[in-house]
């Protein structure tokens, strides 16, 4: 490879070989190739910087080029790269199920490791319908979401959001039902559950939806707890974007003063640095399985459960955290956002604006007019992401006050300028 090989070269070698994920096709010419990264920033081959306000798939949390982080990673690296949990053990991934105990307690304390936020959810669900039928009830299967949740993109996962397939019906995977959400009460997931509700495994939630920012109201949330209390249902909450400090606490939960009996997280967890997840679950939980060796166990992993390199990752990314004081960070820079895009609601062309921490999106009244935005708003050096009409910005914790202002200005000029445009 030539070190002077920019976008175009790039991409024409892209476009022979590569499959990109979400990508039914070739990438387009304007793909952004990045070759570095620095604190908020990254540059492509061309050699432009870009603020990145929506830290790459939303898991670049602590920024590009992280000292400690990278630190931590060549060390373990150099030490033990991993070692196989299925028949041993590695202090890296010891100590970061017992820090996630810490944090998410009291009743979290059980952690199983796993590659992503899709595996975490994919675990979850086994587990709680495994936990169901050794509890006695096997028929008991059926997973309840709501609607515009997104639960990752395997099998299990991405039946939860009901999304039209190609595949037969009579081939995809069964007892996944979504209900309305917050946006008409606790009234359609009650009712669901008054006459489901012996057949139902758990309820999964996220406290702020990935796709457009959505967020859980707090009775809406502490109101499905006492449904899946009344209905002995386990509470699966999906933090995979919001775990680890994204909402301005170390998890969105923490907001509403619920627990889940399952925790999903993985995007935060080692901050982009390299592949993780993990399923937190109490000990309860743990002990159906640990009880019942015989009927269930837990027949379930990956090789790279509990990777050494990547929960020393983890670590190190919780310690620059809570160093760094960045759970502050993200409430202060959180409330600047939503106070220097309000002046936003004057145009028609925005419907809403709403998030919480450094997750906020801007709803626009059209898909096209959203995708225009974030166009205009890359030429000007600035990337958000856009998902049907919202543009979301979800930027690396770390962000400062001068790159929020930026932010800010740069979405009010690009929405008023889409105001402009028939679509």
């Amino acid at each position: 490879m030539s070190e002077t090989e920019g976008q175009a070269e790039l991409l024409a070698i892209d476009a022979e070989y590569l499959w990109h994920p979400w990508s039914p096709s070739r990438v387009s010419p304007d793909t952004l190739v990045a070759v570095s990264g620095k604190g908020c920033e990254v540059t492509d081959a061309d050699g432009r910087t870009y603020l990145d306000a929506k830290s790459s798939g939303f898991n670049a949390t602590l920024g590009y080029a992280c000292g400690p982080v990278v630190d931590a990673i060549s060390a373990q690296v150099a030490k033990l790269m991993t070692y196989d949990m299925g028949e041993g053990a590695n202090i890296p991934a010891i100590r970061l199920a017992q820090r996630i105990g810490e944090l998410a307690g009291p009743a979290l304390t059980r952690t199983f490791f796993c590659n992503s936020g899709s595996e975490a959810m994919e675990a979850a669900i086994r587990i709680a319908r495994f936990y169901q039928a050794v509890l006695g009830s096997p028929d008991r299967g059926l997973i309840v979401s709501l609607h515009n949740g997104y639960h990752g993109a395997t099998m299990a996962g991405a039946a939860t959001a009901g999304a039209p397939s190609p595949i037969s019906d009579d081939l995809t995977p069964s007892g996944f039902i979504t209900v309305p959400g917050p946006e008409e009460g606790i009234g359609a997931l009650k009712g669901f559950l008054a006459d489901h509700g012996k057949r139902t495994a758990a309820v999964l939630v996220e406290p702020v939806q990935s796709r457009g920012a959505y967020v859980m109201p707090e009775d809406y949330l502490r109101g499905v707890r006492e449904l899946c209390d009344e209905h002995g249902i386990l509470l699966v909450l999906d933090e995979v974007t919001t775990g680890f400090g994204r909402t301005g606490r170390m998890f969105g939960y923490q907001h509403a003063g619920v627990q889940p009996d399952i925790l999903a997280t993985s995007k935060g967890l080692a901050a982009g640095y390299i592949s993780l997840g993990a399923v937190t679950t109490t000990q309860h939980v743990f002990e159906v399985f640990d009880s019942n060796k015989k009927m269930a166990g837990f027949v379930h992993g990956h090789t790279h459960s509990g990777h050494a390199t990547a929960c020393a990752a983890g670590l190190a990314v919780i310690d620059h955290i809570e160093r760094e004081q960045l759970l502050a960070n993200v409430q202060a820079r959180g409330e600047q956002l939503l106070a220097t895009l309000e002046p936003l609601r004057e145009l028609d062309c925005v419907t809403d604006i709403r998030g919480r921490g450094l997750m906020i999106a801007v709803e626009m009244d059209r898909s096209r007019r959203a995708a225009h935005v974030r166009k205009l708003m890359r030429d000007n050096g600035v990337l958000v992401r856009r998902t049907v009409k919202n543009v979301v910005l979800a930027p690396p914790l770390i962000l400062t006050a001068e790159q929020a202002d930026r932010i800010s200005r740069e979405l009010l000029d690009a929405a008023r300028k889409a105001a402009l445009v028939e679509f």
